[in-house]
């Protein structure tokens, strides 16, 4: 039976995908009909090896357990990741080949913000220097319009971030015609990048509130959480970085957290740390919980 916790994240996925749907329907019916061919191959595998166990509850049937329950709320959070490499799935074995320092423990870093994640995908130099030589251009010429639209791009703002917030600099007659046209050639050159990518990335719900939080008292956090501090003799009042501090952030650190049942980590990321509150980060430890929707705006199959 679902908690109200439960109905509320689920509320809040549908709403996330519904901003998805909204802005690009053609793909997202794609994605979903990829994703409902995937899960029903997986559901019948899973089924067929609970069934080879027969009445003992081991590992499989604990593995059909989960995606039954994972049913009551099948959506989840659509967050981003940044990359020097290109690929389709998440590989444990890439860890500490990228930008991150896994200064927030081991795994995959996720970041609720795409602006985040963005300072971690590297920039393609001839990207760079043909709109570095166009804003140069348009300084000399005083064309301010051109000029904001090459220094968003230049600031990691993808093509359709820039072009949704086309209306709101208010340009008209020249100066929307320039914008138009410095858009145009922005997107052509940032999709023939080839370093690295922008990924767009599902994360369940279901996972997220199983993960530790880094920001939160020890007493207020999930029961596996609650659970391992007490076996570890912490002080419940204590906070979730310092439960990850005793256990370590290294592989065996990561290994004693989910043995407990916890799957991942979360903490606000650097804009939003003074406020306590605003968008996370999510240091995810099995990449069998991501699902990867598109690379650098591009959907994947």
């Amino acid at each position: 039976m679902p908690t109200l916790a439960d109905i509320y994240s689920a509320i809040d996925s549908a709403k996330r995908r519904g901003s998805d749907f909204a802005r690009n329907p053609g793909a997202s019916l794609q994605q979903m009909l990829g994703y409902a061919n995937d899960r029903a191959r997986n559901l019948n595998e899973q089924t067929d090896a609970a069934a080879q166990e027969g009445a003992s509850y081991g590992p499989a049937s604990q593995a059909l357990a989960m995606k039954m329950a994972e049913g009551y709320n099948p959506m989840g959070m659509t967050v981003y990741h940044g990359s020097p490499h290109l690929f389709q799935k998440f590989d444990l074995a890439k860890i500490g080949t990228g930008e991150g320092a896994q200064a927030y423990g081991r795994g995959l870093y996720m970041a609720e913000s795409s602006n985040t994640a963005k300072t971690y995908q590297p920039r393609d130099r001839k990207f760079e220097d043909a709109l570095m030589q166009k804003y140069s251009q348009a300084e000399k010429a005083r064309d301010y319009a051109s000029m904001q639209i090459y220094e968003d791009f230049l600031t990691h703002k993808s093509p359709n971030e820039i072009r949704d917030a086309l209306p709101e600099l208010g340009f008209t007659g020249k100066d929307l015609t320039n914008a138009q046209k410095a858009l145009d050639f922005g997107t052509s050159q940032y999709q023939k990048q080839t370093a690295g990518g922008l990924y767009k990335v599902d994360l369940p719900d279901t996972h997220i509130r199983r993960m530790l939080d880094w920001d939160a008292k020890l007493k207020d956090q999930p029961i596996a959480v609650r659970r391992l501090a007490k076996s570890l003799g912490m002080d419940l009042n204590d906070l979730g970085g310092d439960l990850l501090a005793l256990v370590g952030k290294d592989e065996a650190g990561k290994q004693t957290l989910q043995n407990a049942g916890i799957r991942g980590i979360k903490y606000l990321d650097q804009q939003s740390r003074d406020g306590a509150q605003g968008t996370r980060n999510f240091v995810v430890f099995d990449p069998n919980h991501l699902t990867i929707l598109e690379r650098n705006q591009q959907p994947i199959k």
